[in-house]
């Protein structure tokens, strides 16, 4: 098993280990953003920097990073985007089956069925929301008639922890304008880098894994990438805007934390925790429409479509690391749970918690399982292959012609909402996931079960 590469800089109060091979090093830009996340107050251990860190003009600490806080809650070191993660849903379906008709008919109907922003009207009501934002898990169990088995392959069942069941406590911390959003986007896709995308299953590297998680090669699968949606980034650019100003007073340094008893903590924690469920009943919501449109299209109103794992890429939580009880920011990095930690589940006790480690939409994803070396992370790893060109260069370096004719070349279906600039999403604009593979599994931080090939992407 490789090492991380520790960075020690007088700029940090805390090392820096990057969690990747030589050929991934950030570039100097990226160390300084690191190096300041490692002078914020509060942290109690090492920067990890995992093998997708990349910069983005609009955040002030590079995405692929996890730190952990004694007492104390790092607002800017995630990004807006609360519960912005990643579900997989295997299917017994032969990817041979999918012709292009059929492909055309359930991306149709899931376009007529799942707007990309928000309904025409409300889809839920005030009463909804507000269970929702307090018991995003249980809400989405009981109107969908979910079984345990299924909401036991969700982070939390859905749920995010908090440090009170007092639901008017939890909601007077979420501004009426993120709650009036909620009721008009819930189950919506959303635009930028999220999508849906169908799969096939090309290889099998671990057959013992892929037996136990269900997986053959020749399957198709869908992998699902949203979050919170309005509810979230107006909940969370709030809370920016306020409480900047107050825990702020060095400009120099950047990026600042709050004693996490503090009321304002206290709040924001709760706004995360409400955030959070939200985008956890989003993705479940749109899961159902997606089955609904796959049932419909094939006339088959059995086929099973089971969720394999539910996990969110940006989060702040309380968890317990190495019998300490921490703040644990995850910034663009996948909670990641080993077998040793994993212990009550019948299937990922063995395997380890599944992960998706998407490619671009041109290019290959995989399905891993977290490995032991993940502790070493805060229990994290990688969620993508990660940008080498941030989305204004993209589009300064391709256009959406260039980004569509590349698609049909690979004969990858693409449909789009039309909503905004697919050339900030061009394949090429992203790290090669095989070099990401390869240092993800030669730290041990997870291991690869199965290499997909996209057949068709649903885009904003």
């Amino acid at each position: 098993m490789s090492s991380p590469i520790e960075v020690k800089s007088p700029r940090a109060d805390l090392p820096i280990k990057l969690f990747l091979t030589p050929e991934l090093m950030p570039d100097p830009e990226t160390i300084a953003q690191l190096e300041s996340l490692a002078h914020a107050p509060g942290l109690a251990h090492h920067v990890a920097a995992l093998p997708d860190l990349h910069r983005k003009s609009r955040n002030l600490s590079p995405t692929g990073t996890v730190v952990a806080a004694k007492n104390a809650i790092v607002p800017r070191a995630v990004d807006t985007g609360i519960c912005c993660g990643m579900r997989m849903m295997r299917t017994e379906i032969d990817a041979r089956e999918l012709t292009a008709p059929v492909l055309d008919e359930i991306f149709g109907e899931m376009m007529r069925t799942i707007p990309v922003l928000e309904h025409e009207n409300d889809v839920l009501t005030k009463e909804d929301v507000a269970e929702i934002l307090v018991r995003g898990g249980a809400w989405s169990q009981k109107r969908f008639g979910l079984s345990d088995e299924e909401m036991n392959c969700i982070e939390d069942r859905g749920t995010a922890p908090t440090d009170t069941t007092d639901a008017e406590a939890i909601l007077a911390c979420v501004p009426d304008k993120a709650k009036k959003k909620g009721r008009g986007c819930f189950a919506t896709l959303g635009d930028g880098n999220h999508f849906f995308e169908l799969q096939e299953i090309v290889e099998v590297v671990d057959e013992e894994a892929a037996a136990l998680l269900g997986l053959k090669k020749g399957q198709a699968l869908f992998m699902l990438h949203t979050g919170s949606r309005s509810v979230g980034s107006k909940t969370m650019k709030a809370y920016l805007e306020t409480l900047e100003e107050k825990f702020q007073p060095n400009p120099a340094q950047p990026i600042w934390s709050m004693p996490a008893d503090s009321e304002e903590a206290i709040q924001y924690a709760r706004a995360v925790s409400a955030a959070s469920n939200f985008g956890f009943a989003n993705r479940i919501g749109l899961t159902e429409q997606m089955r609904a449109a796959v049932r419909k299209v094939l006339c088959d109103e059995s086929l099973r479509i089971p969720l394999l794992y539910d996990c969110s890429h940006v989060s702040i939580k309380l968890e317990e690391w190495n019998n300490e009880k921490l703040w644990i920011h995850r910034h663009g990095a996948s909670r990641a749970l080993p077998p040793s930690q994993i212990k009550s589940h019948p299937v990922f006790s063995k395997t380890g918690q599944p992960i998706p480690i998407p490619g671009s939409m041109g290019h290959a994803s995989y399905i891993g399982v977290a490995d032991e070396a993940a502790v070493q992370s805060f229990c994290s790893v990688n969620h993508g292959a990660g940008r080498v060109l941030d989305k204004p260069d993209a589009m300064r370096n391709f256009t959406e012609a260039q980004v569509e004719t590349e698609m049909r070349d690979k004969n990858i279906r693409l449909y789009r909402y039309g909503s905004d600039n697919i050339a900030e999403q061009a394949p090429n604009s992203f790290k090669d996931i095989s070099t990401v593979i390869k240092a993800m599994s030669a730290l041990s931080l997870a291991r690869p079960v199965v290499k997909l090939r996209p057949i068709a992407v649903l885009k904003g």
